[in-house]
């Protein structure tokens, strides 16, 4: 194997990308929850009085595309973790419980992935990625 300096960085990515959003789809997909309606959940537990659709769809939209999350909040109303008053949506008691089990495994699967890597060095990948993504004219954003 070539010296990891010499190495392409999108071939990584790709893969790393790939890992982990499988392991993560994985472990949530035991709990009856999608990866988008975890972070339909997520944005939720942060706002008790509730938020607009468009609101969400705008932050976490960009995670995978603006369909999907208003495919998320729909299946969410359906399961009864979501309560829909015209626009603007907010977490039921069962949408909260079932937050909170996606959140303990949210925790599970970062403590996994974070297996031997210092805070630093977590620290140092996201930033050089922040700036790879710069360089090449890219534009990304994470909430």
């Amino acid at each position: 194997m070539q010296p990891a300096a010499l190495q392409p960085l999108g071939f990584w990515t790709v893969r790393a990308g790939e890992a982990i959003r499988a392991r993560t789809r994985g472990r949530l997909a035991e709990l009856g929850v999608t990866q988008p309606e975890w972070w339909v959940l997520h944005q939720l537990s942060m706002h008790s009085s509730g938020m607009e659709e468009n609101e969400i769809i705008a932050i976490v939209g960009p995670n995978e595309s603006d369909e999907s999350i208003v495919d998320a909040i729909a299946a969410g109303v359906g399961k009864g973790w979501i309560d829909r008053a015209g626009s603007r949506v907010r977490l039921t008691d069962d949408g909260a419980d079932r937050f909170h089990a996606a959140a303990e495994v949210q925790r599970q699967l970062n403590d996994e992935r974070r297996q031997g890597i210092s805070d630093r060095e977590y620290a140092t990948t996201i930033e050089v990625l922040q700036r790879t993504i710069t360089n090449v004219g890219g534009d990304a954003w994470h909430w």
